[in-house]
């Protein structure tokens, strides 16, 4: 902040009224006559979102209190963006051949696509051998290969409703949108094409191939909001349909239900890789029961405390 005090008369401290993130503030600077003094305020930014930020007015007094003068400052107010936090991990491994829905119908050799010949190298199959090409130039001839393209990533973000106070609601909200931001992270810098649908009131989906495509994905989890009108089970079913080229997945949600289980471990039977991240402070007995049974079908289940582990 930078106030000018450009008159003679002496002046109290000027009253500065702030908006920031955690609300309204004050602060007060003192200024001479004829002097120009910078001052700096440090606003919280505890929860991820868009905020406006800046001074609101300016509260001038004489010295005895007699006379005041406010002043709006309207000009000053900024729009600033508070991201989650990014917390890299470990990628899930994903080979060309785990492609969901499809994974048990492949074969060994639709992971490739042939490209050319060579000629014949010692440890080369002998079911690669262009038996024609061969008897032709005289010569063993060994079909190449080019790899096939690494199978997508999916994330999955719970996005109903969170019925719950509004500190607990948003600790939630971060929890969520900062797990699904290091795991595109995580895996983009791996390589893996990454697909997020986001079914809140104002539907988006983000896709990327690179580290370098992250940028949306941040953007879009900083401004989501947890407003889907269709149960997070409902939105399951509808993407499971659109796994063809889909290899692994995350799911987060606040909620671990029976249902989202039973689509999870068909997921996983379908030949998807599949991890779950619960946001929640506590698994009790039905949440552990969930946990050990999903674990049962190969499929990890992560437990996140909102208040601890990401806070």
């Amino acid at each position: 902040m930078t106030v000018r005090h450009a008159c003679p008369l002496p002046i109290g401290p000027v009253t500065i009224r702030l908006n920031t993130p955690t609300g309204l503030g004050t602060m007060e600077i003192e200024c001479p006559p004829f002097k120009t003094v910078n001052d700096l305020y440090k606003a919280d930014c505890p929860h991820r979102g868009v905020y406006s930020i800046g001074a609101e007015s300016a509260l001038c007094t004489d010295l005895f209190g007699l006379f005041s003068l406010r002043v709006k400052l309207p000009e000053s107010i900024r729009a600033i963006e508070v991201s989650p936090v990014v917390r890299p991990g470990t990628a899930m491994v994903l080979s060309s051949g785990d492609t969901g829905p499809e994974a048990p119908n492949r074969s060994s050799e639709d992971d490739a696509s042939p490209s050319g010949l060579r000629e014949w190298r010692d440890g080369d199959e002998l079911k690669r051998v262009h038996w024609k090409m061969s008897l032709r130039r005289q010569q063993l001839q060994v079909r190449t290969y080019e790899e096939s393209a690494k199978p997508d990533f999916l994330i999955w973000l719970d996005l109903t409703p969170i019925t719950a106070l509004r500190a607990r609601r948003l600790a939630i909200e971060d929890a969520m949108c900062e797990s699904a931001a290091s795991a595109a992270f995580t895996q983009l810098g791996e390589g893996y094409p990454v697909r997020m649908p986001l079914g809140s009131s104002a539907p988006v989906e983000c896709t990327g191939r690179s580290a370098a495509d992250f940028g949306p994905f941040l953007k879009a989890l900083t401004t989501v909001s947890f407003d889907s009108s269709y149960p997070f089970e409902q939105t399951l079913a509808v993407e499971m349909r659109r796994m063809q080229r889909t290899g692994g997945a995350v799911i987060i949600t606040g909620r671990l239900t029976t249902r989202v289980a039973d689509i999870a471990i068909q997921m996983r039977r379908s030949g998807l890789k599949l991890r779950i991240e619960w946001i929640n402070e506590a698994a009790g007995r039905e949440g552990s029961e969930l946990m050990a049974r999903l674990s049962v079908y190969g499929i990890d289940v992560h437990r996140i405390d909102p208040y601890a582990d990401l806070i």
